[in-house]
């Protein structure tokens, strides 16, 4: 490997989809509070009036395409996408929960392409060209491979990819030059040209409750100043951005190796980051005392349960919706490791929009994994996810 090889970002890539649109909304080209069938005309009537700020933030509602297909190869065209995908029903109103869809980045792409008159392969292309960032490239991880393997000139392009209709959900290739240099345009400001891109860090809204997710990014304080990240895994490769906005540093770890989980990118990039920046993780944060012990207990019983099923009187509305839509690629919000953790420590507690957000350290051998768990005033749990 050298800083010229190819590795695909995955979902880690979603948030240049949302630059793309966000791009366009400065522009006044589109309306974030708009339905989406205001721009695609080819929508079933239970889609078409979630807002594209819902898709962004993936409280649309609107169901993963994936979790009724055989495996994760996308439909190639618009007409197909919506042939495979547009019977399937919405999993709740807008705004009722928040849901991991990756049909919502597609269609964002759909969204773009109509709007931004190009593919948009070829708006996320332009958007990296004009910040200046030379080694990311729309790209499948076949190319990838390919151009590492014939060691193709710099320059070289996707051409089949730029020109796809499905496209969106995290369809970029980088080298580590290349994650480089975008991760300085995340930190100064200049991912969103003619804005400062602080729509991808604003917390969504469901249940009437902030949810830490912007527009491509998982959110988290630490000692109150703003985290960000967002793994990906797919086809043999897998990801993990992390931004620690308030410190300027940040980190984009890529593998070749996927092995269908991205916990052990997580604690790399975690590793790397603290290594060289310390301070800038969760990793500093020593156990605190636990005023809520019962409240720990019932988050280590419900999210790392082996092969348990979920107690659901012990989630929020908004949880249950997740749980109950379950499928092959969204499972049933089980963070079990395979083995229990050495150890399970309270690292932080704070209040944030009526709300309760506690992280906790997992300890396993060779690694740690934290655990972020939203609780709501009578003490149900409406937000978990590792990092």
């Amino acid at each position: 490997m050298t800083d010229r090889t190819w590795f695909q970002a995955a979902s880690s890539g979603k948030h240049l989809m949302a630059c793309v649109i966000l791009e366009l909304a400065t522009r006044g080209a589109l309306s974030l509070s708009a339905p989406i069938g205001e721009y695609l005309g080819d929508l079933p009537s239970t889609w078409a009036d979630r807002s594209l700020r819902s898709l962004l933030n993936h409280t649309s509602g609107l169901p993963e395409y994936l979790d009724y297909s055989d495996d994760e190869l996308p439909p190639n065209t618009r007409a197909q996408f919506m042939k495979r995908a547009g019977e399937l029903p919405p999993i709740a109103p807008e705004g009722a929960c928040w849901s991991y869809s990756n049909s919502n980045y597609i269609l964002l792409g759909f969204v773009a392409a109509q709007v931004g008159g190009q593919p948009a392969g070829v708006l996320i292309g332009d958007l990296l060209h004009r910040v200046g960032v030379t080694g990311a490239r729309v790209a499948t991880p076949d190319w990838a491979r390919a151009a590492n393997a014939a060691a193709w000139p710099a320059e070289t392009r996707d051409h089949e990819s730029l020109a796809r209709e499905v496209i969106g959900d995290g369809d970029v290739a980088f080298t580590a030059q290349g994650a480089a240099d975008w991760l300085e345009r995340l930190l100064a400001c200049e991912a969103v040209p003619g804005s400062t891109g602080a729509e991808l860090f604003e917390p969504a809204q469901a249940q009437d409750r902030a949810v830490p997710y912007g527009a491509g990014w998982f959110l988290e304080t630490l000692d109150g100043a703003p985290l960000a990240h967002h793994g990906g895994h797919y086809d043999g490769w897998t990801a993990m951005v992390y931004l620690n906005q308030a410190r300027r540093s940040g980190v984009f770890a890529l593998s070749n190796h996927a092995p269908g989980t991205t916990r052990h990118i997580r604690w790399l990039a975690l590793a790397a980051l603290e290594a060289f920046d310390p301070g800038a993780t969760p990793l500093i944060q020593a156990a605190i005392e636990d005023e809520r012990p019962d409240l720990t207990a019932t988050a280590r019983a419900q999210l790392l349960r082996d092969d348990r099923s979920a107690e659901r009187e012990w989630f929020a509305p908004e949880f249950q919706i997740a749980i109950d839509r379950a499928g092959p690629v969204r499972g049933p919000v089980n963070f079990w490791a395979g083995e229990p953790p050495d150890a399970f420590e309270l690292v932080q507690d704070h209040h944030a929009d009526g709300s309760r957000m506690r992280r906790y350290r997992m300890t396993y051998p060779g690694r740690r994994e934290f655990l972020n768990v939203g609780t709501t005033p009578d003490d149900r749990i409406h937000w978990a996810w590792p990092l």
